[in-house]
């Protein structure tokens, strides 16, 4: 992700609405900050035999506020591993804990409290966001993840730490000093909302502020959830099911990038099959096979890939959740990430056709050759005879 341009703390640049509202009455008291970090560590993780290794939970069955005729759960329950705690830059400590998915993903959630431990005012977001990006905490996940792996390895089918990692950045509000309505929090404070998500202290154009405040929702009159493309702002107490669907968001973002480099690099590595010059075609023999079973193989697991991604967890039922997260994939360019990687396997299909045709091409020549020569023997011992 592209790194804030902005190190400034100058409260000179926030509006007027913004100091006016920085008082006792803007204080949040109570909330959260939460930064994921995602990282793919292998083909698939046995998620039942992971407890034989080390204590972990499923995540919580989702249980929906919001009233609607039904509402579904994860196929296949990822699980949690809590870590302990580690020192917060901002004062305090941090919750440090790793969510484990089959598909071979490790999402590093970084926890700080808001509120009691660090009184926070509304105005003071957008410096806190700034400070905890500039953290730049990816090193210190990797070897929190690196570490993990190491303890479960046996459970991890092509155990492979990636050098992709996907970050995330959700700052939750539960309670206020003053209770706003959705709207009064987005007019009153639209600017600091607007920095907070750009991790920007400087004041944001009308264009950029507009920008980053388009994905936005609410159910209740006392709720918001307002999603850009690296981070969210929450306001809401019952939040847990909207920041488990912006964590999976985040992790399917992580693998389709991983599919499309896999992609590219095997792509790569038999751009020349079609064109390289064929070995002296011997019969019964198969040129080019193991290039042939590797882009088959490509095919398949990049496919299943995409399946248990896209069941891993069941919206249809509950409308306000598909809602997030159809908004949170928009968000992030999911479906144009589908259609690259799509029109990527396209092309591995297209090698993989080239590369079957120039094996039959060298099996036909093959086998004329061998007629040929059988009919010159022929002739041969015809003409030796006489």
């Amino acid at each position: 992700m592209e790194q804030s341009r902005s190190m400034l703390r100058d409260e000179e640049n926030l509006g007027s609405e913004e100091l006016e509202g920085a008082s006792l009455d803007t204080q949040i008291l109570q909330g959260h900050i939460s930064a994921f970090y995602a990282f793919d560590v292998g083909y698939e993780i046995s998620l039942e035999k992971l407890t034989t290794l080390l204590s972990s939970v499923p995540a919580q069955p989702m249980s929906p506020k919001k009233q609607t005729p039904m509402f579904t759960q994860y196929t296949r329950p990822p699980h949690i591993v809590h870590l302990g705690r580690t020192p917060c830059p901002f004062g305090g400590s941090a919750e440090l804990r790793a969510t484990l998915f089959d598909f071979g993903v490790v999402s590093m959630a970084y926890t700080w409290t808001l509120g009691k431990e660090l009184p926070t005012l509304l105005s003071e977001l957008p410096t806190i966001s700034q400070s905890l990006y500039q953290l730049n905490l990816v090193g210190n996940a990797r070897e929190q993840v690196r570490s993990l792996v190491d303890r479960i390895k046996p459970v991890i089918s092509k155990p492979n730490l990636s050098s992709i990692v996907e970050d995330y950045y959700l700052f939750v509000i539960e309670r206020l000093g003053k209770s706003l309505r959705a709207d009064e929090l987005l007019t009153k404070y639209r600017s600091v909302l607007a920095q907070t998500l750009r991790f920007e202290t400087a004041s944001l154009s009308v264009e950029q502020q507009d920008d980053a405040l388009r994905q936005k929702l609410s159910y209740y009159e006392k709720d918001l959830l307002l999603i850009d493309w690296n981070a969210a702002v929450v306001y809401d107490q019952d939040y847990d099911d909207a920041v488990n669907v912006l964590e999976l968001l985040n992790v399917e973002l992580l693998e389709a990038r991983y599919i499309d480099t896999e992609l590219d690099r095997r792509i790569q590595e038999h751009a020349n099959l079609a064109q390289g010059a064929m070995s002296w075609p011997i019969p019964l023999r198969t040129p080019l096979r193991k290039a042939m079973q590797e882009l088959g193989e490509l095919r398949i697991e990049s496919s299943l890939l995409s399946e248990r991604l896209g069941n891993s967890l069941k919206l249809i039922g509950d409308l306000y959740l598909a809602r997030v997260y159809s908004s949170g994939a928009e968000r992030f360019y999911l479906k144009q990430w589908q259609k690259i990687i799509s029109d990527k396997l396209d092309t591995i299909d297209s090698f993989y056709e080239l590369v079957t045709d120039r094996i039959r091409t060298a099996q036909s020549q093959t086998l004329e050759l061998a007629v040929i020569v059988l009919i010159m023997v022929e002739l041969f011992l015809a003409l030796f005879k006489h």
